[in-house]
């Protein structure tokens, strides 16, 4: 998880300017960011509300948001006076700018591992996030026109680097989109699948791969498009059923495994197999799992676990 986050929040931004902040700014009810009057916008982000408690289900959304709209970040403890009192302090001041950041909160005590991917290790840690990018602020409790001022440098540095939306209240807004946004090849082969047209679908990841090798969502999905070329048209039931007599039933039966999600099953009908294959069957064998790896995710107990008896068997 945190490899993940990490890998979404690079960036290069000339910070420089958030290490002196200028002189107090006014704190009573017409203080707000000075960028927040600007009317040069790149467009609207409609949402229920400027704040958002941040969990590893909906972060992907808001790093995605922070490409347009400035993000805060508040990481917090319930029981922490000095981060009750900065939590505080930034919310009104949200509120005040109407728009011009959004601000997502992280209660450490329930995602730690959101706190470790941000490399957080005390509450009132206060961030900001721009494209993808966290830009540590401050930690401990501050006084408003200090935070008002980090706030102000910030949205400078946001607009010097093109980060120039803002977000806008709307009650029926739809909630902001966590799903991963697959690249414009990849959402052309996802739908042939999800169409039936496997073969197709295995021409475009070859195509993909051909263009990308080293791109390893095609090379899982070139896997899967053949295992659905090859299961095309074949009764299933029927092979589950029916005890295989040779290993190409062999190789059908354990296909129809991992269709069915029995990766366990699927690795064991090659694995405990594998010794009685003569010279010119083992590299089929061999090749099928490791096709099969890709498919169920190199990481997964079921794929480590067979991953190492095969190893025993190669060696």
């Amino acid at each position: 998880m945190a490899a993940d986050f990490n890998a979404a929040m690079r960036g290069a931004y000339d910070l420089s300017s958030l290490k002196n902040p200028a002189p107090a700014q006014p704190t009573g009810s017409d203080a707000q960011p000075a960028a927040q009057a600007s009317g040069d916008s790149q467009g609207v982000l409609k949402v229920t509300s400027y704040f958002v408690e941040l969990t590893e289900a909906n972060l992907r959304g808001y790093i995605s948001a922070s490409q347009e709209v400035v993000m805060l970040l508040d990481f917090y403890s319930t029981t922490d006076e000095g981060s009750r009192s900065l939590s505080q302090k930034l919310i009104e001041l949200v509120e005040k700018a109407k728009g011009a950041v959004l601000l997502g909160r992280v209660n450490l005590s329930e995602h730690a591992r959101l706190a470790e991917a941000f490399n957080v290790q005390q509450p009132a840690t206060f961030m900001g996030l721009l494209k993808g990018q966290p830009v540590p602020l401050t930690q401990g409790d501050q006084p408003e026109d200090v935070l008002l001022q980090l706030v102000d440098k910030l949205l400078q540095v946001a607009q010097s680097n093109g980060i120039t939306g803002r977000a806008e209240l709307d009650a029926e807004a739809a909630p902001i989109d966590s799903t991963p946004r697959l690249p414009p090849a990849h959402q052309v082969a996802v739908s042939l699948l999800n169409e039936g047209k496997y073969a197709d679908a295995k021409a475009a990841y070859e195509q993909i791969l051909r263009d990308a090798p080293a791109d390893t969502m095609a090379v899982a999905g070139l896997a899967q498009s053949e295992l659905l070329v090859r299961l095309d048209g074949v009764d299933v039931d029927k092979v589950l059923n029916t005890p295989p007599q040779n290993f190409d039933n062999l190789l059908q039966s354990a296909d129809a495994l991992i269709a069915i999600g029995d990766y366990a099953d699927g690795f064991d009908a090659i694995l405990k197999n594998y010794s009685d294959a003569d010279d010119e069957m083992k590299p089929k064998l061999r090749d099928r799992l490791l096709r099969y790896f890709e498919i169920v995710g190199k990481s997964t107990p079921e794929v480590v676990a067979a991953r190492a008896r095969l190893t025993s068997l190669l060696f």
